[in-house]
């Protein structure tokens, strides 16, 4: 969690520095925002996937969950109560993405033992 943390951290922060530099128009942070979430959980899949050693798929489904859950919680905070069409492609989006990088994780970790 730690590592899919930073990940969006930085991606977040390089988001916020590209904003500053070029104007964006609003339909596209969403998506972008999207995008750079799910690229934060197909990171922390990846590094759960390769420290837990197996079951890759369900490491990083439920990494995708835990990020998920967090968004729905934020959203609520913020007193959004419906759920939309977006809010389930955001959904989508961080599960298979966490469970695609929960699988690289287990591919990677099985080469690097083939290779010693």
């Amino acid at each position: 969690m730690i590592g899919g943390f930073a990940a969006a951290a930085l991606l977040f922060s390089g988001l916020a520095a590209l904003r500053c530099k070029v104007d964006i128009a609003p339909q596209l942070l969403s998506p972008i925002a999207t995008v750079a979430l799910s690229i934060a959980v197909l990171f922390a899949g990846l590094i759960l996937a390769a420290l837990h050693q197996k079951k890759g798929l369900l490491c990083g489904l439920l990494i995708g969950t835990v990020f998920y859950a967090i968004l729905w919680i934020a959203a609520l905070t913020r007193g959004q109560t419906e759920f939309s069409a977006l809010s389930a492609i955001k959904g989508a989006a961080l599960l298979c993405s966490g469970a695609v990088g929960g699988l690289f994780g287990i591919v990677l970790q099985d080469r690097r033992r083939r290779v010693r």
